[in-house]
């Protein structure tokens, strides 16, 4: 998890964030930003980190994964994962097929990204579409990850590595 981004995502500040934790704006200002990594923390400092984001301890940890980024059948893209930033090599700039418009994109843009291929986390009863994905949260990375960003409105679609899928395997319509 990209601790800035998620922050980013919910509007909060560092500040913010450091009151509702009760963990001292000096000490989470590096964490945040990537100074101090995760596994140099106490527990007690993950545990209030993954009780602020609703989420496991482990989920702190979890990195974003690499994928595909493919238009029915056809690959335009792959995103790599670099600290704070997303590598993109783009195979079309045809802007109907391309969701990525640069090479390298910070995270947080990324996640607006993942987050428009996913339902309005503002929406009546998303809990019940959550559970049934079996996520606890409204995380843009996990939904697209079970969803695979698939939109009925067009044929963009994620394939993460190690998946055998087609176009009809995931489309909607």
């Amino acid at each position: 998890m990209n601790i800035l981004s998620e922050l980013k995502l919910r509007n909060c500040s560092i500040n913010e964030c450091a009151k509702k934790t009760g963990i001292r704006y000096g000490a989470l200002y590096p964490i945040v930003h990537g100074k101090v990594s995760l596994e140099k923390c106490e527990y007690g400092t993950l545990k209030k980190l993954a009780d602020f984001f609703n989420c496991q301890v482990d989920d702190l940890f979890a990195a974003n994964e690499d994928f595909f980024a493919y238009w029915g059948d056809e690959k335009t893209a792959e995103v790599h994962f670099e600290e704070n930033r997303a590598l993109v090599k783009r195979y079309t700039i045809n802007p109907a097929k391309q969701i990525f418009y640069k090479d390298e994109i910070p995270l947080f843009e990324i996640g607006q990204i993942m987050e428009s291929r996913c339902w309005d986390r503002r929406r009546e009863n998303i809990e019940k579409y959550l559970f049934k994905l079996g996520l606890a949260e409204f995380n843009p990375y996990k939904i697209c990850r079970k969803t695979h960003g698939v939109m009925f409105q067009d044929r963009i679609w994620f394939k993460y590595k190690g998946e055998n899928l087609k176009w009809s395997d995931v489309k909607c319509r």
